[in-house]
């Protein structure tokens, strides 16, 4: 028997039916919402995608929206979709009297708003907008804070929503405002990771990330650092192939380099220095800073700061050699201004003595009297040459630069004593393709004769004499050797003899190493060093007692004009250019290189040349310079800081580089950098620091 049904129970489950679909479609409407975090690329395509599957439940016509931003009291409608509606500005310090969102963040609940109640509040300008037939908004929530409000309104069905359909948007705001939230935390990780990215890649210092004590990555500083083609290439460099095999403390730098990364995993940091090599085998220092980080998945990895300290170092070093030298002249300043004093008197009395010891010869016939005035005679001599060094000693002087070569200067001081090197014989082995030396002449000059004088002194008891003089070139330093065979000095002498007053000749001869008739004056060396220390360059002496010595001397290149690789490297660096340049100095030598290298390329520079300060002065008040290299010692009455303070008086901003040998000045200028924007570099300069120390000043000034 076939029970038919009645039309209540059809209707029944049919309304059973619609009600399960309907369930479905909004369960398909949540996990949509949910999933769209994942296949969504952004907060806009999440709206528009959220928007879209609430069509199924719920006429969403016109929706919207609205996010609150809890500092700046606004609310902010990123996603909205209306036929009437265009004004969805955001509303700063929003009140609940005219804004139906900002009501439904002040309850804290849903609302449904029907077409009476819309009325009367739109009469109380509670409104904003068109005003609608009936609106329905539902707060999102995240952790018991409203993040937000979702809405839909109708212009045309008074009766388009009801309490379900409230209580349905209620149900899907809590996966909405997750869903949002997520993406909002999502976007905002990406844009810290695009932030931390585009730090990492324009950071000027390597930034490095080591996982495991290898070298995951790295940013293009660090591949310029090191000279390496490309990221790839620096990261498959074996990390022992980044430094050389042993660090200045004489430790391996395997060894070194684990512990350095031991003690940063246990302390969380750790600052150190460190050298590295690039590509090209060049050996730099850099300073390193390691810290512990911990990523999402709670890994350990490194982060490494690498800054190339090169240009610190070389200023330490400038410095501690300035301080070393200022030491060494406070040492001697007593013996200095006595010298000063005395030798002026006792050379007009040595005058005396020799001329009426010259004019006795001349008239005497006795060969015993003879003897005793030659030996005066000979002893006025000495007493010249004694006075002479100390006078050199004493007497302190702004170096005057000139280019000479080398090579010739060594034959005119051979030829000057000749006489004194007839039975020893000279071997020379230059290099005949060297560059001038840009150097006070008459220094070198003054400085060789010592060196000769000492070699021959050292050879007057030796069977075949000998002196060995060498010239060449060394990375960035003229050089030369003097070596002979003669009776050597002391190894615990080696240090005392560049000490004014100190000699091994005549009296302190205890071992009998000279002839008697040679007499030290002892300070020809220390005048040497003291020659060599002004011009940046190095001395130094090896010797074996009857063997021989070496005095070995470089004093730096500075070349007329830029190499071909220093135009690459500056080409390649954030260079200044095509900038006005006001260059002060008196020195032709010096000017006429300065002002080629940086009217060329790649500086491009203009250059006005003043010889003195009066002409500076008048320059510079009739023009607009970018920038004033200056000397410190020049001609006439008007020195370099007279030119700087009348600088001072039209313009306090202009970058000043003084350009000065003067110790007591560099030490002084110290000061003067703590409140102008002024540098310096001591003479002599190499080209290539020339040109970064003025580009570096004007780049602080474009700046």
């Amino acid at each position: 028997m076939v029970t038919l049904e009645t039309p209540v129970k059809k209707k029944q489950k049919h309304k059973k039916k619609n009600k399960l679909q309907h369930a479905n479609l909004v369960t398909q409407t949540l996990f949509e919402i949910a999933n769209a975090v994942n296949t969504t690329t952004s907060l806009k395509d999440l709206y528009f995608s959220i928007h879209h599957s609430m069509e199924r439940v719920i006429d969403v016509t016109n929706f919207f929206i609205a996010i609150v931003d809890r500092k700046k009291n606004t609310l902010f409608f990123p996603y909205h979709v209306d036929t009437k509606d265009n004004d969805f500005y955001p509303i700063t310090d929003f009140d609940v009297n005219n804004s139906l969102t900002g009501l439904v963040v002040q309850k804290e609940c849903p609302l449904l708003l029907k077409k009476n109640e819309l009325q009367e509040r739109s009469s109380q300008n509670g409104i904003w907008g068109p005003v609608p037939l009936i609106w329905m908004g539902v707060p999102l929530r995240i952790r018991d804070e409203i993040t937000g409000v979702v809405a839909i309104q109708s212009y045309t069905d008074p009766e388009c929503y009801t309490k379900k359909d409230l209580d349905l948007l209620a149900s899907v705001s809590d996966q909405i405002a997750v869903a949002i939230d997520r993406k909002q935390a999502e976007e905002k990780l990406y844009k810290s990771e695009a932030r931390y990215r585009t730090l990492f890649e324009k950071s000027k210092d390597a930034l490095l990330i080591i996982k495991n004590k290898v070298f995951i990555d790295c940013n293009k500083a660090t591949i310029d650092m090191l000279g390496y083609g490309t990221k790839e290439q620096m990261l498959q460099t074996p990390p022992s192939k980044l430094s050389p095999k042993f660090q200045p403390d004489g430790r391996s730098s395997f060894e070194k380099a684990v512990e350095m990364i031991e003690i940063t995993e246990r302390n969380g940091s750790h600052r150190f220095e460190w050298n590295h090599l690039r590509a090209n085998g060049d050996v730099f220092p850099v300073e390193v800073i390691l810290t512990v980080v911990s990523n999402e998945e709670d890994n350990q990895v490194i982060h490494a700061t690498w800054r190339d300290i090169t240009e610190k170092k070389r200023v330490e070093m400038e410095k501690n050699r300035a301080d070393k030298l200022a030491a060494e002249q406070e040492k001697h300043v007593l013996v200095g201004r006595v010298a000063g004093k005395m030798a002026h008197d006792f050379n007009n009395i040595l005058g005396v003595i020799m001329g009426n010891t010259e004019l006795a010869l001349l008239d005497c016939k006795d060969e015993e009297i003879k003897k005793t005035l030659e030996l005066i005679h000979g002893q006025t001599i000495r007493g010249r040459n004694l006075t002479k060094n100390l006078t050199a000693f004493a007497k302190e002087r702004e170096l005057k630069h000139e280019f000479f070569n080398i090579n010739d200067v060594i034959n005119f001081v051979l030829n000057l004593l000749a006489k004194d090197l007839r039975h020893i014989k000279v071997i020379k082995e230059y290099d005949q393709g060297l560059p001038d030396l840009l150097a006070d002449h008459g220094m070198i000059e003054h400085a060789l004769v010592n060196l000769f004088q000492n070699s021959i002194h050292a050879l007057s008891k030796t069977q075949n004499p000998r002196i060995l003089i060498r010239t060449f070139l060394r990375d960035k330093d003229i050089c030369f050797e003097i070596e002979d065979n003669g009776c050597g000095i002391p190894k615990k002498n080696l240090t005392d003899i560049f000490e004014p007053s100190f000699t091994l000749k005549g009296s302190n001869d205890l071992t009998g190493s000279y002839s008697k008739k040679i007499k030290g004056t002892g300070y020809g060396m220390s005048n040497v060093k003291r020659y060599i220390g002004q011009h940046k360059g190095e001395v130094s002496v090896k010797s074996k007692v009857n063997i021989g010595t070496i005095f070995f001397i470089c004093l730096p290149l500075i070349r007329k004009k830029l190499s071909k690789q220093e135009k690459i490297e500056l080409a390649a660096s954030k260079l200044v250019r095509e900038k006005y340049i006001l260059l002060v100095e008196d020195e032709s030598a010096i000017s006429s290189v300065q002002k080629r290298i940086l009217t060329q390329t790649p500086c491009n520079h203009r250059v006005d040349i003043a010889v003195n300060g009066k002409t500076a002065i008048d320059l510079f008040y009739r023009n607009q310079y970018d920038l004033v290299s200056l000397d410190y010692q020049l001609p006439g009455r008007t020195n370099g800081m007279d030119v700087y303070k009348k600088i001072r008086k039209k313009d306090k901003t202009i970058p000043v580089l003084f350009v000065s040998g003067n110790l007591e000045f560099l030490e002084s200028i110290k000061e003067l950098k703590k409140h102008h924007k002024v540098d310096y570099i001591s003479k002599p300069c190499r080209n290539k620091a020339y040109i970064n120390s003025i580009s570096h000043l004007l780049g602080n000034k474009v700046k």
